[in-house]
């Protein structure tokens, strides 16, 4: 094959290669707003249920790590943060469903050797999530101070990806990541009533990656998956009547 039929060649390939990324990407994109715009459609048109809605801004940090599929590498926990918006919605029984939409930065951090050569490479990874939520309550509907347990799934869609690596350069890295990830959260907390109708809302989560974070065309066969350890803050702004009748 002559050079000229070589570099169409590579230019159709790296021209297909982005038409899929991108398709799958938009995929996974409406997948999550489609569900984001369920939960609040299904809020919006149950007006007598609607009292039991809380919503507000809510902001974590903790700790980040991989669970690397490979040997040769130390791993140390990356710090992450997350900031966006949080919803509750409650009945006057001990169960209620809850939802956040949060930018999140997480990551890792490895070092390893080359011909005697230690490099350490920092990951960030930064992504769009949202977790959704089964909660219980503790003690009875209105008391101010109520503590919690929930779990539930947790789809993010990865937004970009850079590799700082010590001696070397900072790169972007977000070719070597899957653009969609998925796992599931768990955790406790409580929730403080500051005033009528307004809550501080208190959580330690853990999530657990289910899908491999990696990119198997550019890592091999190597599963490697998402861990975090937050604790989140955030102030919840309820709809009811009272007191009496707020979660």
């Amino acid at each position: 094959m002559s050079k000229a039929g070589k570099n169409e060649r590579a230019w159709e390939l790296n021209f297909c290669c982005q038409i899929s990324f991108l398709t799958k990407y938009n995929f996974m994109k409406k997948i999550i707003f489609s569900i984001a715009g369920l939960i609040v459609l299904s809020l919006t048109t149950v007006s007598v249920r609607a009292q039991y809605v809380s919503i507000g801004p809510s902001a974590g940090v903790g700790l980040s790590w991989i669970s690397l599929d490979e040997s040769g590498f130390d791993q140390q926990s990356h710090v992450l943060w997350n900031a966006g918006a949080t919803f509750v919605y409650s009945t006057e029984s001990h169960f209620g469903f809850g939802a956040d939409l949060k930018f999140s930065q997480e990551g890792y951090k490895i070092s390893y050797q080359v011909s005697e050569v230690t490099y350490e490479s920092n990951v960030n990874m930064n992504y769009l999530r949202l977790p959704l939520r089964f909660i219980y309550f503790f003690g009875d509907y209105g008391n101010a101070i109520r503590p919690k347990i929930f779990i539930g799934p947790t789809p993010g869609i990865l937004l970009s990806a850079k590799s700082n690596t010590d001696p070397g350069a900072s790169v972007d890295a977000k070719n070597t990541f899957n653009s969609f990830d998925l796992g599931i959260h768990a955790g406790a907390g409580i929730n403080f009533r500051l005033a009528e109708r307004v809550w501080l809302n208190t959580d330690v989560t853990y999530y657990h990656g289910l899908l491999d974070a990696t990119d198997d065309d550019v890592n091999g066969d190597e599963n490697n998956f998402n861990r975090n350890l937050g604790l989140n803050v955030g102030l919840a702004f309820g709809f009811g009547p009272s007191h009496q009748k707020e979660k």
